[in-house]
């Protein structure tokens, strides 16, 4: 039995070599490098090289795509806060021109 890599999907198959299964971003990186892989197991050194680069690839496409998603929630919350600011500050001067028109 072939050792499976983290992250990896694998699939019994005839004999006792497995079937690699890519997912569709796998593939469409790997089609993009211009690398074709086997569909069976076991890779050789330079293709376990080659789709080891793929999947931290994605992995930091996901993390750099998260990250994304956080700042524009932070952004967008620290737009909200400034807004009511904003706005309290606004009725606070109103308050304070108008007790110092009754005060004069």
């Amino acid at each position: 039995q072939q050792p499976q890599a983290p992250g990896s999907l694998l699939r019994p198959s005839q004999g006792h070599f497995q079937e690699l299964v890519l997912t569709e971003d796998e593939k469409k990186l790997l089609l993009k490098e211009g690398v074709t892989l086997p569909t069976q197991l076991p890779l050789t050194k330079y293709e376990e090289r080659v789709l080891k680069k793929i999947r931290r690839k994605i992995r930091n496409k996901q993390s750099a795509q998260e990250s994304r998603k956080k700042k524009k929630e932070y952004i967008d919350g620290l737009e909200s806060r400034m807004s009511a600011c904003t706005a309290q500050n606004q009725e606070l001067q109103r308050k304070v021109l108008h007790l110092e028109k009754q005060n004069s």
